[in-house]
């Protein structure tokens, strides 16, 4: 239950704090005083859209907390979940500054906006003058009526379901477009295959390549130098080995006679040893012989393929080729591969469409249970409230194809007279009639969903006399098992109040701000003799003032 709303800087309310009883409170003001600016602020704490134009100027900061008591733990759980702290005292505080910059809290914590929203929406019901025109779209005759009929857990359901199901569909579309264009796509990628496949391409393969053809490119020279190292180094008599023999036997011969000279022996020894090793390793070496112009040729040709194809297929080198040849590969088997997709495809949508027909067929027979059970109260309601004639009907027809909301064509049908046919509620329903039909709905809702708070902002368009009588009776039995918060101008409901507060519009130097006031009993018979007759309220008005509030008592 709301027992408290504080608000700091919101439009002309530079502060307000205000205590909600239990039961009926009704609120009542001049146009344009600043009653529902009043439930504007209070909206913000709920986690309705911000808007900076609320601040009086651009050095304010807008706060507003709204103070809940809760009746039990029902909450708990969610609380746990999101690691909030939980008390039976629930603050919930939205703070807006310059620039439209929002931060919302619960009970000190930092949260969300979705999170704030889900709290307060377990807590709290706010109905709009305009809500009573939503009534009329398709989509807010549905919510209703899964509301009543507890079936909105079947329509999330259901919904979750349709949204895979047109999700898969999309999918299929794509894939029967592949395979549409699949053909000439695959006719082009079966030619770069084959190009590449009859390339033979072996990875390091154009290294060696490049090697040969400059080995073949410098043949005459390499032969050369391999003939004239073998030459120098071990042919004939003048060779370097033969004279480091010729060297070693005269040393040998004065070795006795001239000791020192012995270690330069060795030395050259070992010298003439690593000339025959490194002349061994020459002979060794496989040169390319003489210059073989056809082998040349045959290394060219293959290299010129390869460097077309790296330039033909935009790579950089011959891994990149590669990679782009792998890369072709995948994409013809998974061109290949699209009939499987679609075959598979179009077996989860036939398993998808089982499951949400099977899922519609449990939602349209809650819906149908729901209706049948509604109909006849929100009747007796019309009725109860001057609409001695009034008839309300749910048709629930079959759709051509599920759509977003089931497989049901949902229309609240309505007639205000005796011998009317019913119609939709867009054709027939007037300002008043839309206004008491929406208030038997709320009403039927509210108990169901039992919500602690309800909030009425000037709902009773178009009503007068003895219909707004009925309405303020009505609407004072619900406060019975609910906190109601309601904006009237109808002196008739304002009648029930349990408690009243009257919101006028004062100069403050050189702007404007809004007041609100509690009344007592007296000052609540002049309030209600000013809406029956003006300011200065005349001495009937006051009479009929006070034989209005005695009505209600008795």
């Amino acid at each position: 239950m709301l027992s408290r709303l504080i608000i700091r800087n919101y439009a002309i309310i530079p502060e307000l704090d205000i205590a909600i009883l239990p039961g009926l409170t009704i609120i009542t003001g001049e146009t344009g005083a600043g009653k529902s600016i009043l439930l504007g602020a209070l909206g913000l704490a709920l986690g309705r859209r911000a808007d900076a134009k609320v601040l009086p100027d651009d050095a304010s900061k807008c706060i507003v907390e709204a103070h809940f008591t809760l009746q039990d733990d029902t909450l708990k759980p969610y609380f746990v979940q999101e690691g909030l702290d939980y008390d039976a005292l629930l603050i919930c505080r939205r703070e807006i500054s310059s620039g439209g910059r929002s931060r919302s809290f619960i009970n000190d914590t930092p949260v969300s906006l979705k999170q704030l929203q889900e709290v307060t929406g377990h807590l709290i019901e706010l109905h709009h003058q305009h809500d009573n025109l939503a009534l009329q779209s398709k989509d807010y005759q549905i919510n209703v009526l899964d509301t009543i009929s507890e079936s909105t857990g079947i329509h999330r359901e259901y919904g979750s379901l349709y949204l895979q199901l047109t999700t898969v569909r999309n999918e299929l579309s794509k894939a029967r477009e592949v395979e549409l264009s699949s053909t000439r796509k695959k006719e082009f990628l079966s030619f770069q295959l084959a190009e590449l496949e009859n390339a033979k391409l072996v990875a390091g393969e154009m290294t060696s390549l490049e090697e040969s053809q400059n080995m073949l490119e410098h043949a005459e020279a390499i032969d050369h130098v391999l003939a004239h190292v073998q030459a120098v180094m071990n042919d004939g008599s003048h060779s370097m080995t033969s004279q480091l023999t010729g060297l070693i036997k005269q040393i040998e011969s004065i070795r006795n006679v001239y000791p020192p000279i012995a270690e330069i022996g060795d030395r050259v020894q070992a010298v003439r040893v690593e000339i025959q090793d490194l002349s061994m390793e020459a002979g060794r070496l496989d040169g390319p012989g003489q210059k073989d112009p056809a082998k040349l040729a045959r290394v060219q040709s293959r290299l010129n393929q390869l460097y077309g194809l790296i330039k033909k297929y935009q790579c950089s080198d011959e891994a990149s080729l590669l990679d782009t040849y792998q890369s072709l590969k995948a994409e013809w088997a998974s061109l290949s591969s699209v009939n499987e997709q679609i075959a598979a495809l179009e077996k989860r949508i036939e398993e998808l469409s089982k499951e949400l027909l099977a899922v519609a067929e449990q939602l349209t027979k809650k819906r149908k249970a729901g209706a049948k059970k509604l109909m006849p109260k929100v009747t007796s309601l019309l009725h109860e409230l001057g609409m001695s004639n009034a008839q309300f009907t749910i048709e629930i027809n079959p759709l051509p194809a599920p759509g977003i909301h089931g497989v049901d064509d949902i229309s609240f049908m309505f007639s205000a007279n005796k011998g009317m046919s019913l119609q939709t509620l867009q054709a027939v329903a007037s300002g008043g009639e839309l206004s008491r039909l929406s208030l038997a709905l709320k009403s039927i809702y509210a108990a169901q969903a039992q919500l602690p708070t309800i909030i009425f902002d000037e709902i009773d368009t178009g009503i007068s006399g003895e219909v707004a009588w009925r309405m303020g009776q009505l609407i004072r039995a619900l406060a019975k098992g609910h906190q109601i918060l309601m904006i009237t101008h109808s002196p008739q409901i304002a009648a029930h109040a349990t408690i009243q507060y009257h919101v006028s519009k004062l100069t403050d130097g050189d702007k404007d701000i809004s007041s609100i006031q509690f009344l007592s009993a007296s000052q609540r018979v002049i309030e209600l003799a000013k809406m029956l007759s003006g300011d200065p309220p005349s001495k009937a008005a006051l009479s009929n003032a006070e034989s209005l509030i005695k009505a209600v008592k008795q």
